[in-house]
């Protein structure tokens, strides 16, 4: 008689925007089992609307303070500050910018990443590091969540200047409050904190299962992407606190 033979064990079931968005969930507390799930049919569109519109309703939400910025910047330019708020047209105008935004950002971190994960001889496709890129995003909209919940309790009176609407969690929180420090390097150790740190590993866990990278080719992709970012993102960040008087 034939020993019984194993139960083969089937793959979770596959709903669209229902699975991805409990994959997003999940991605932060269990990344390599969100990812494993992905091996053969990896997402990305579906994650990639849902991240956006997530985007989008944060920066819905900051207008307030996004608002009495532009008042600020406007009066240090001495031009005078229109009436009224944001229409639908400047809704819509958010909408795909903000969309834009994270498609961009996700497609230059997956072609960096591509090009490192096959150099060291992993073997992947460009569609799995965008979803590698898309599941680490979750931990960016949790840093703008942070950003807001810290804004409302400041309120929009306490916003004289533009580096009023500046919240860290990152390094730079750990030099003395009277460290002078330019804006570029202000915004660069504000990049380098918990979040980031959870961020990369993640990255990193998805390099291993969806690059077929060693560990030491998943970190080093997941780090040079993010530093490459990093100092992109500090840069423009300096620039526009500059043109901005601040």
């Amino acid at each position: 008689m034939a020993a019984p033979q194993p139960e083969a064990t089937s793959a979770p079931a596959y709903t669209p925007f229902v699975t991805d968005v409990w994959r997003l969930i999940r991605a932060p507390f269990t990344p390599r089992a969100v990812f494993e799930e992905q091996r053969e049919a990896p997402t990305f569109w579906i994650p990639w609307l849902v991240v956006g519109l997530a985007f989008v309703v944060l920066q819905i939400l900051q207008r307030p303070f996004q608002a009495r910025v532009r008042e600020i910047v406007l009066q240090h330019l001495n031009q005078p500050v229109p009436a009224g708020g944001a229409g639908a047209a400047a809704t819509l105008i958010g909408l795909v910018t903000g969309l834009l935004t994270v498609l961009i950002l996700a497609a230059i971190c997956a072609g960096i990443y591509y090009v490192i994960v096959t150099s060291m001889g992993g073997q992947t496709s460009y569609k799995k590091m965008l979803t590698v890129t898309i599941f680490a995003w979750p931990i960016a909209i949790l840093q703008q969540v942070l950003t807001f919940v810290v804004l409302s309790m400041r309120g929009v009176d306490s916003i004289t200047s533009v580096w009023d609407v500046y919240v860290s969690f990152g390094a730079d929180q750990l030099l003395p409050a009277d460290a002078n420090l330019g804006a570029f390097m202000r915004f660069l150790l504000a990049g380098i904190g918990p979040l980031s740190i959870w961020q990369v590993t993640i990255t990193a866990v998805g390099l291993q299962v969806l690059g077929k990278a060693s560990k030491g080719a998943a970190w080093t992709a997941a780090i040079v992407a993010w530093a490459i970012l990093l100092v992109l993102l500090s840069a423009l960040g300096a620039m526009g606190m500059k043109a901005a008087g601040g």
